[in-house]
């Protein structure tokens, strides 16, 4: 997985939580109002403005959190509401005489960061999060914070300590996809031959039984089953024959385009879904039989049988079904060749 489906993959995982976190602090900047009225002796408007701007970034943010869940635009998004919470906060200090509680803010918008940080790419949450010492600095010659240096001293530790934990959060949320990826593509391939199984149909088709996205694309579906195979587990045994089925798929995986999908359907018989020209169909499946038959096995020459059925668009499963007539006409006729469907 690339690294923009990674962190994609990871915001829509943490995407509940960042938006929480945005809410949440949105409506503490204004309830922070209170506080300043407890600092003033009395209800004062002078930072009724200033606290009550939030409103416009977290409108902002709302709008496209509805919009779209692309971690490029929500994740630098969250963060700027974040410093736009930050400087609400510098804007209404600026008319308090007391600011005695400032460092405890300053910690507090810290833990703020790290929370956001575990849905954002780890690169931009170092980046966005660093950029609160440089908000205090420029705002430093204007508010003149009692406590300014000891913001520094307690805000550097905990900022990398919080890069610590995003950095954990980050190896964590990849060994979980690494996990998933595995387990799906266990799902999804037979482990024997490295061939699709029969569950990757599901991805390929709609509830109809039609297959998705074949516009324009001449789709004929193959099914090929290897020749005598059971006197070859009889006479050699299951482990020879499980060599031979490997060989067989290596074979017909080399003559495969890169968009034709080879699954294992059961046993020794094998789909094959072609995107061919029509003129094309048969000399293809014909190739992936010689590459077969021309494959040196330890058990001695090994051939296959193939039906192959054009897609006409509808049920996939009656062009399964025709391809399967086609096989059991060229067993029939001597196996070791390839025959097409024909109403």
């Amino acid at each position: 997985m690339n690294k923009n489906k990674y962190y994609q993959s990871k915001f829509e995982y943490y995407r509940t939580i960042n938006t929480c976190m945005i809410i949440a602090i949105s409506i503490l900047s204004i309830g922070y109002y209170l506080s300043d009225c407890y600092l003033f002796g009395r209800f004062e408007l002078t930072t009724l403005i200033p606290r009550f701007s939030i409103l416009l970034p977290f409108t902002i943010f709302m709008i496209l959190n509805h919009k779209t869940n692309s971690f490029r635009i929500m994740v630098p998004m969250s963060y700027f509401v974040a410093h736009c919470v930050m400087w609400c906060t510098i804007w209404a200090c600026y008319f308090l005489d007391d600011l005695r509680f400032a460092c405890v803010g300053f910690i507090i918008i810290n833990f703020i960061f790290l929370v956001l940080g575990i849905a954002a790419p780890l690169k931009l949450a170092f980046i966005a999060h660093g950029l609160l010492f440089l908000d205090i600095s420029i705002a430093e010659p204007f508010i003149h914070y009692p406590d300014f240096a000891m913001m520094f001293l307690l805000g550097i530790p905990l900022y990398m300590g919080i890069f610590i934990f995003d950095v954990i959060i980050e190896k964590t949320y990849r060994d979980q996809m690494d996990m998933k990826l595995k387990l799906e593509d266990h799902l999804r391939h037979d482990v024997l031959t490295g061939a699709y199984n029969r569950n990757i149909i599901s991805s390929l088709t709609d509830e109809k039984h039609l297959f998705k996205n074949t516009a324009n694309t001449p789709i004929a579906i193959a099914i090929y089953d290897l020749d005598k195979f059971k006197l070859i587990n009889d006479t050699y045994g299951h482990t020879a024959g499980d060599d031979v089925l490997i060989g067989v798929t290596n074979a017909v995986r080399s003559i495969l385009h890169p968009n034709e999908l080879l699954i294992r359907w059961g046993g020794e018989e094998f789909v094959v879904i072609m995107k061919e020209s029509y003129g094309n169909f048969i000399e293809h499946a014909d190739a992936f039989r010689k590459a077969v038959e021309n494959t040196k096995f330890a058990v001695g020459k090994v051939t296959i049988s193939v039906g192959v059925a054009v897609y006409d668009g509808g049920d996939y499963q009656k062009t399964i079904q025709n391809a399967d007539t086609a096989l059991y006409e060229a067993k029939n006729n001597g196996r070791n060749q390839v025959v097409m469907y024909n109403d």
